[in-house]
């Protein structure tokens, strides 16, 4: 693979500029991604022409607002294959993305002698959650461990395979590691977990903006893949679930009891959803 590295510094005002009397090299796009030129435009467009409430009004810059954040919803949905734009949720980054599966799937499905899997290399946005909701519910959390010292072999397969059993309701993992830079197969993943009947959750916060990752570890056709994009001023995320058969735009939203309800003028979008065999339940990005 060749690149024009220069070609896309140069679409990035962030890094026209030296630190300590060099060029800035950022590498906390996990954190935060800097924005190219063309979304700096399109932001400074939008509040200087459309800004507007989405969704809450009938005038002529609400109308045009809401247009283009559906259509990028659209985008999305077509970017990552979804089979329907409502299978994509904007939230405000991967954290609450991973948050409102825990919070909302997650009373409503798990119970005592239930177990949560997931591994020795998540982020903590992939394994609090996990660990809040296994002490609300009575599931018990198990980590697949690493294999090799210094973890250089990966995730340890074969503990997967003892530990992967019909038990386990829900496999969280890492499609990149943030700190060790495994790539996990997610798709072989995904497939073993659906295998024992467990709904999957890729945090993909870190694979999303990396566009040339080997077929293998993609996801199978028809794919179910999220990955990031640079729209919004800070960080911005979007979770891809599949829907459960029969549910359709006008589903209501299925939240705990107590939960608020949403606004019943606007569509609602699925918490209890069904992948195909080796596609995840959501991939939850961030960028």
């Amino acid at each position: 693979m060749s690149a024009d590295f220069s070609a896309v510094r140069a679409d990035f005002p962030a890094l026209h500029q030296t630190v300590h009397g060099k060029p800035l090299v950022y590498l906390d796009n996990a954190a935060t991604t800097h924005k190219p030129q063309a979304v700096i435009d399109a932001l400074a467009a939008y509040y200087e022409r459309d800004n507007s409430n989405v969704h809450r009004g009938l005038h002529a810059l609400s109308m045009r607002s809401t247009d283009s954040f559906e259509a990028a919803r659209a985008r999305a949905a077509r970017f990552v294959n979804a089979a329907d734009p409502a299978e994509i949720i904007f939230t405000r980054g991967t954290t609450e993305g991973i948050n409102l599966v825990a919070q909302s799937w997650g009373p409503a499905h798990l119970k005592a002698g239930d177990v949560i899997l997931a591994t020795e290399m998540e982020h903590h946005s992939n394994l609090v959650p996990w660990q809040r909701l296994a002490v609300r519910t009575g599931a018990t959390l198990r980590l697949v461990p690493v294999a090799g010292a210094d973890a250089e072999h990966g995730l340890d397969l074969d503990a997967l395979e003892r530990l992967l059993t019909p038990q386990v309701k829900l496999f969280a993992f890492t499609h990149i590691s943030n700190t060790l830079g495994t790539i996990n197969p997610a798709a072989d993943l995904c497939a073993r977990a659906r295998r024992v009947g467990a709904l999957t959750v890729v945090d993909a916060r870190c694979s999303a903006a990396i566009s040339w990752l080997s077929p293998a570890t993609r996801w199978p056709a028809p794919p179910a893949s999220g990955f990031s994009t640079a729209a919004a001023p800070c960080s911005m995320s979007w979770s891809h679930g599949r829907p459960v058969a029969g549910w359709s735009r006008a589903s209501p939203l299925r939240v705990p009891s107590g939960s608020p309800r949403p606004n019943a003028s606007r569509p609602a979008h699925p918490t209890s959803l069904t992948p195909s065999p080796c596609t995840p339940r959501w991939i939850i990005s961030t960028s």
